[in-house]
């Protein structure tokens, strides 16, 4: 597969979703000047907040998902319709209007 028409940025936003998943696992966990240096820690917020976030993360995976395919389709690599069964997919049980 080649692609390249966003210039394979949207895999950052996999990097993205990555690091908010690592934010909320060791949100509860406090810094330690004790601890090592790469000792990961939290930034203890609220439940409220962690629940915003794990949206975030999934809506992230999602979008990339789609960008890859569409990037895909508009490349020759796949057809319109290869993008459009994924966004019909992720967008069904969304409350995102479908134009």
């Amino acid at each position: 597969m080649s692609g390249g028409h966003f210039e394979y940025q949207e895999s950052y936003l996999g990097y993205i979703a990555e690091q908010l998943e690592k934010d909320i696992k060791y949100n509860d966990v406090e810094y330690d000047l004790a601890k090592s240096a790469d000792t990961p820690y939290g930034f203890q917020h609220q439940p409220e907040t962690i629940e915003f976030m794990k949206n975030m993360v999934k809506e992230l995976y999602n979008l990339e998902e789609l960008l890859r395919e569409y990037d895909l389709a508009v490349s020759g690599d796949t057809r319109e319709q290869n993008f459009l069964e994924k966004a019909r997919l992720v967008y069904r049980n969304s409350e995102v209007k479908i134009c």
